[in-house]
């Protein structure tokens, strides 16, 4: 198998799911995964108050980011306010695509300056919902986030002014070529969930890198069009997926 993995954590703010960090966090350790750690700036959210806030957690951060993970911006204060479906074309709502290119910048701003404040270099973004348009994009590249964390294709390519290192999958599963990011909401994780997360560390590690381990063993060209069209399938699989889970 010449497949490699990424493993992504979204909704990492103050008030996540600690309990479940607690054994999470040893297992990636112990395997020598550097995952990507997509942190809210300043979480509004009450879906992602599930647990006492913590106040070593800009601490944490920054250690994890010394010890060589990647932090992500994943949003500003991950509150959804349009019902447009953006760039991805996952979900059809959105903290940032469709509003006015003023406020996006502002939103952004003020995401950057609370990683700024706290000592923390953005690596990459991370959208919530996966929503974000082209003036975000062209925002974020602007303010030197080259790197997306998103997108439907088998390698990381150059798209729109950033790298697009791609994000197709929720659990592990035996690919045999390709970059594969797997993106975790660990806030949901029951005892089964932690004890699969374990054991899926523990068979697929060999496989697992980093992020810029991930960019550096590819010439990042421009999406082209089998890039694009891989994409649509994916997504269409994935709609058909829903609407089958849904029935």
């Amino acid at each position: 198998m010449s497949a490699r993995y990424l493993v992504r954590f979204d909704d990492i703010c103050p008030t996540m799911n600690w309990q479940v960090w607690e054994q999470l966090e040893p297992v990636l350790q112990a395997h020598g995964v550097k995952p990507v750690m997509a942190v809210v700036p300043d979480n509004r959210d009450p879906h992602l108050d599930v647990d006492v806030p913590r106040t070593d957690f800009w601490t944490r951060v920054r250690r994890w980011q010394a010890a060589g993970w990647t932090i992500a911006l994943h949003g500003h204060q991950h509150l959804y306010a349009t019902r447009e479906a953006g760039l991805v074309g996952i979900n059809r709502f959105s903290e940032f695509a469709g509003l006015a290119e003023d406020r996006q910048r502002e939103k952004l701003q003020l995401a950057l300056a609370v990683f700024e404040r706290e000592g923390v270099r953005v690596d990459a973004w991370v959208a919530p919902a996966h929503s974000f348009d082209a003036v975000t994009l062209r925002l974020l590249v602007q303010a030197g986030v080259r790197v997306v964390s998103d997108g439907f294709y088998t390698r990381p390519v150059q798209h729109m002014g950033a790298v697009w290192v791609p994000q197709q999958l929720w659990r592990f599963r035996p690919m045999w070529r390709g970059l594969w990011t797997v993106c975790f909401h660990h806030n949901a994780f029951d005892r089964a969930a932690v004890e699969r997360f374990a054991a899926d560390i523990a068979n697929y590690a060999v496989h697992i890198v980093d992020l810029p381990a991930a960019i550096a063993s590819h010439a990042v060209v421009q999406r082209g069009a089998a890039d694009a069209a891989f994409a649509s399938a994916w997504m269409a699989a994935l709609w058909l997926k829903r609407l089958g889970a849904a029935g």
